[in-house]
């Protein structure tokens, strides 16, 4: 190929000239597809013409068209090889003669008169019905929007091997468009070849591709496109498309403007730092969110910032995100941005200023001098725990009256709306007087979500069909005033239109909360320790103990660290609270003046308060004035009978009859408890009725009874658990064990 001798033993020796012819053809091929010369940027890097460059300079030309002519790095590295002479250098212009000459210099051996001279190569079809052109305009449009890169070079392959001039067969047209991924359906890629079919069986596609080329250029122009290459769906109609249009993203930072404006919404445009900052703490407030919970997650390091793009994360898993848009997220980011790290947010100001609204009030100092303390504290102050006498306001004022958004500030409505307003509303309150009118169920019927608004044609309806005839500057300043972004706020209009008493129901009457008259047994006097009172206070001590089964020493002792028997004032009434003994606070008081200890003024001596309760279980006594104490146990049965258990004196003596009977089969005898133990699967001592008489059936008792005996025993052994009375077991057996014991049982002579 070139002059230069290789050496024997050289490494080029073992080339395969194969090799190297394939890797020249690709490229020879890339630059006929793709017209580019390689030869030109190589003779800028040889300014003396010499003929040779240094081998980076040729590996990196050829690097850079390595990918177009899909060229390894091992055939790249066998063309520098082998056109490279003994000092490393490398012949570029023998390179050029073998790729370059062949395809750019090389003169066509075709004949003279091809027979195509007569040809038109813009030969397309003439298509007559005028449905069928504008869907083949429509399918060369979506093919313009679906491809992304030339096909010219595709179809020119399929030339090559074919020999065609401009023109490639059907197969490989619809093999191109397959391979493309442009989607097409028999009926679409038929009329194509209605269009563009030549000599019956071949397809001219240069001017199929010079179609979609001029519409490109025209959409382009237009600039009708966006940048994900489709049609900008508000473009008025020019282009249009067969398939229904898609539904537009929704963007929760704004409601969607219809095509006729809503008379009740009147949404801010342009919202200030303040009102940003409002509408969060109103939201923070309405759905008690913790704040710092969601961003400081981000902050592993605890330094007090964040990254913008994890402060506007934060903000949308709090909920906030979808009531800001990205004007307003960008004037918070701008707020917060670190004076040290311009791409971090000072998230722990924003939750400071969220939770306590200081800088809110700095910013507001201006406009509210007189209201500055109110601003102070939002939600709650910092360090509250060391200012025990500080009152918060939560939430402030300028939360609680944080108007809906979408109502106007009627206060700063022109002075002629507000005085339309006036009047209609005096003609409307005339109107409802007059004629007895009732609105809240025509308002009502058409509020199916119970949210206090309508929509503003129904209100509109409504004043139409009570008669209140309104001029439209007059319903429009009505409208202006009650509305908001959820419609007409009828609740709000009727409390100021019609506030008269007839109008609400009178089913349940408003009735003014009275306290309860003092009874008889009442004494508000403050009692004196007396013996009587301090009697009376211990025994219903006494009382709520046996009850409740509590032991109130085990309460007390806790707070006996010393153990020194002695406990607070305050530590006696806490423990008494604990251990469910509810005495009034004059009783509780009573109590410590007799148990004070003589040693500290402010304790109470609980061990002996315990031990005059412990009498209720043990007596105390001493034999013949020696100090040996003896404990001798007392029983005491809580009173558990209810008013449905009561008996009168000839049910209480058929009941005993009855037991007498019963005692001849006692449990040892009977075996009932396992019966009833059946029944009564929660273990809790009682069951029904109905499974008391299944169970003493079982046994062959129940002959023993007569009806009226059986209703007498259930009424006697009744608790009453709930709405049911169930029959106490437990207590039936014991009676029926000592009746047995003691032989008080009715024999059969």
């Amino acid at each position: 190929m070139h002059s230069t001798k290789i050496k024997e033993g050289d490494e080029r020796e073992e080339m395969e000239l194969n090799q190297i012819w394939r890797g020249c053809r690709k490229l020879q091929g890339a630059i006929f597809r793709y017209n580019f010369d390689i030869c030109a940027d190589l003779k800028q890097h040889d300014p003396g013409c010499s003929g040779f460059v240094s081998e980076p300079i040729f590996t990196a030309i050829l690097g850079k068209y390595r990918k177009v002519a899909g060229m390894s790095e091992t055939e790249l590295r066998d063309v520098t090889d082998y056109f490279q002479i003994r000092d490393g250098r490398v012949a570029y212009r023998q390179f050029c003669k073998v790729v370059c000459s062949e395809t750019l210099h090389k003169t066509p051996k075709t004949d003279l008169a091809t027979g195509l001279e007569w040809n038109d190569p813009w030969h397309i079809n003439v298509i007559p019905h005028p449905e069928d052109r504008r869907k083949l305009c429509l399918i060369l449009l979506k093919i313009a929007q679906e491809i992304h890169i030339p096909l010219m070079p595709y179809f020119q392959d399929y030339e090559l091997i074919a020999q065609n001039v401009g023109v490639v067969t059907v197969a490989h047209f619809s093999r191109v468009l397959h391979f493309m991924k442009i989607p097409l359906s028999e009926a679409d890629f038929l009329l194509l070849l209605r269009r563009y079919m030549k000599d019956g069986y071949l397809v001219n596609y240069v001017a199929f591709l010079k179609h979609i080329e001029n519409i490109i250029a025209y959409l382009g122009h237009h600039h009708l496109l966006d940048n994900s290459h489709e049609i900008i769906k508000n473009f008025p109609g020019r282009l249009v498309d067969l398939e229904l249009s898609q539904l537009p993203a929704i963007d929760g930072c704004k409601m969607i403007h219809p095509i006729f404006p809503d008379a009740c919404n009147h949404p801010k445009k342009n919202r200030s730092q303040c009102d940003i900052i409002f509408c969060i703490q109103n939201y923070v407030y309405k759905n008690q969110v913790r704040t710092s919970e969601f961003l400081e997650s981000y902050d592993a390091l605890r330094i007090g910032s964040i990254t913008k793009n994890q402060f506007e994360r934060g903000l949308s898993n709090m909920g906030v995100g979808k009531y800001l848009t990205q004007r307003e997220l960008g004037i918070l980011l701008e707020r917060y941005t670190d004076p040290l790290d311009i791409n971090r947010v000072r998230w722990r100001s924003f939750v400071d200023e969220i939770d306590t609204g200081e800088r809110v009030a700095r910013a507001w100092k201006i406009f509210f001098k007189l209201f500055l303390l109110s601003f102070l504290a939002v939600f709650t102050i910092k360090n509250l725990d060391k200012m025990p006498q500080c009152a918060v306001e939560s939430p402030l004022r300028h939360i609680q009256d944080l108007p809906r958004p979408g109502a106007v500030d009627w206060q700063a409505a022109p002075l002629t709306v507000r005085e339309l307003c006036e009047e209609a509303m005096v003609k409307i309150r005339i109107r409802i007087r007059n004629r007895r009118l009732y609105l809240h169920p025509f308002f009502r019927s058409y509020d199916k979500l119970n949210s206090g608004h309508v929509q503003c044609n129904i209100a509109k309806q409504i004043f139409r069909t009570n008669g209140i005839l309104l001029s439209d500057p007059e319903q429009d300043s009505v409208l202006i005033r009650y509305g908001n972004e959820l419609g007409f706020c009828y609740t709000k209009f009727l409390d100021d239109v019609d506030p008269a008493e007839y109008a609400m129901p009178s089913m349940v009457t408003k009735q003014e909360l009275v306290e309860c008259p003092p009874f008889a047994r009442d004494n508000l006097e403050q009692e004196d320790a007396s013996e009587e009172v301090i009697v009376r206070i211990l025994t219903s001590a006494k009382r709520q103990a046996v009850v409740k089964g509590v032991a109130v020493i085990e309460f007390m002792s806790d707070y006996d660290r010393h153990r020194e028997g002695e406990i607070l004032e305050s530590d006696f009434k806490r423990a008494l609270d604990n251990s469910s003994v509810i005495v009034k606070e004059e009783e509780a008081t009573i109590l410590c003046n007799i148990f004070r200890s003589p040693r500290r003024t402010s304790c109470v001596r609980y061990r002996d308060f315990c031990k005059a309760l412990d009498e209720i279980f043990i007596q105390l006594d001493t034999n013949m004035g020696d100090q040996v104490v003896t404990a001798v146990p007392l029983l005491h049965l809580p009173n558990l009978d209810c008013v449905d258990c009561f008996l009168s004196f000839e049910e209480r003596t058929i009941c005993s009859q009855a037991l007498m009977k019963l005692a001849r089969k006692p449990d040892e005898i009977s075996n009932l408890s396992q019966v009833f133990k059946d029944f009564d699967r929660e273990q809790c001592g009682s069951i029904t009725q109905n499974q008391f008489l299944r169970g003493i059936t079982v046994r062959d008792m129940h002959v023993m009874l007569s009806s009226r005996e059986f209703q007498t025993i259930c009424k006697c052994f009744g608790v009453k658990k709930g709405m049911c009375m169930e029959f106490n077991y437990r207590e039936f057996l014991k009676i029926l064990d000592v009746l047995f014991t003691t032989g008080q049982m009715k024999r059969n002579y």
